[in-house]
């Protein structure tokens, strides 16, 4: 848990966090895969249960709940998980799902089952989905209503529009490239404080973010909100140089040079600090979606359609999350994105 000492009664946090949200990706791949969590055969079994009473109760994806999906072999091990997800490196990996043995409506149910045990699904675009697609669509960015997962392009360090926690299940990966990466955001402040404290100003104050077209009936096409938060002793992150950049062709006002220069600073040490996630088929991935941002090469697919890279992804809320400043809770960070009619 983020413990910093002696901090001034200040918004911006000006003493280095300690503790283990801040990691380094070079520090963490040289030692044991400890954020993997690996389900035995009992535990699998449990799930397999699971899933043969939805299919049997008939239960539409989107109305299973906890109740439904009891995985009482695993109580122990989600209370560490979401303890881990809020309170520790901010990341965790479950794997043992061999995706082979089902087919895509069977493995989506196990993946929603597992994650209703973490939280609550919000919508995560215009269409009101609560399990989405991350897959190459053929769009092009050029039309302000793509956004980076639907194409094969490097998507940058980001954190996602909403949710308390980001979950991505792996159904196939691509032909080639399409690796997941992470950087803890206090590991980047700590830098940025140690380096460069004159740009920490600069990213605790707002900047305004495109909605990409998703933006709630009847509200403009961008939102505002700050990089860095400290709020009641936490530090907080939601960062997405794209979207602050595609803003402008919306708000006319173009970013100061010392702006550019802090969100390519941030870029660059959650690149020096990163960790490459090994994905497998079946693996399923949570992270904060403010103490970790992630990132995704660019990617070539198969020819095969059926063979072309899918994940799966769910927004969550989260029973155990942190208070959010008024900058972000009054806004998109746990309500998702509303449906438009």
């Amino acid at each position: 848990m983020d413990a910093p000492t002696a901090v001034p009664p200040a918004t911006l946090l000006t003493r280095p966090l300690v503790g283990r949200s801040v990691w380094h990706g070079a520090e963490l791949a040289s030692g044991p895969r400890d954020w993997v969590w690996r389900l035995d055969a009992d535990t699998v079994a449990d799930i397999d249960r699971a899933l043969a009473k939805v299919r049997r109760e008939g239960r539409a994806l989107t109305q299973i709940t906890r109740e439904d999906f009891s995985l009482p072999s695993l109580e122990a091990t989600f209370a560490r998980i979401a303890d881990e997800l809020e309170h520790g490196r901010g990341f965790a990996q479950i794997r043992g799902i061999d995706v082979a043995r089902y087919d895509a409506d069977d493995f989506a149910r196990i993946f929603w089952g597992v994650s209703t045990h973490l939280g609550r699904a919000i919508p995560q675009n215009a269409a009101g989905d609560l399990l989405g697609h991350v897959r190459d669509e053929g769009r092009d960015m050029a039309d302000g209503r793509t956004r980076l997962y639907q194409t094969n392009l490097r998507q940058r360090f980001h954190t996602d529009i909403g949710a308390d926690v980001v979950g991505l299940a792996c159904v196939r990966p691509s032909r080639e490239g399409g690796v997941s990466m992470i950087a803890s955001s206090a590991a980047i402040h700590n830098a940025l404080l140690e380096r460069a404290p004159w740009y920490l100003g600069v990213l605790y104050g707002r900047f305004n973010l495109d909605w990409r077209g998703e933006q709630p009936a009847g509200e403009r096409g961008w939102y505002s909100e700050p990089v860095f938060a400290w709020h009641e002793g936490r530090l907080s992150c939601r960062f997405s140089a794209s979207l602050i950049e595609s803003a402008q062709r919306l708000t006319g006002e173009p970013l100061t040079d010392v702006q550019r220069e802090a969100l390519a600073m941030v870029e660059a040490l959650a690149e020096e600090f990163r960790l490459e996630v090994d994905f497998e088929p079946g693996d399923l991935q949570f992270i904060s979606n403010y103490a970790v941002l992630h990132d995704r090469t660019g990617f070539t697919d198969h020819a095969d359609p059926a063979l072309r890279r899918h994940l799966y992804r769910i927004w969550l809320t989260t029973s155990n999350a942190r208070t959010l400043p008024e900058a972000w809770a009054g806004g998109a960070a746990r309500r998702g994105i509303r449906a438009q009619a």
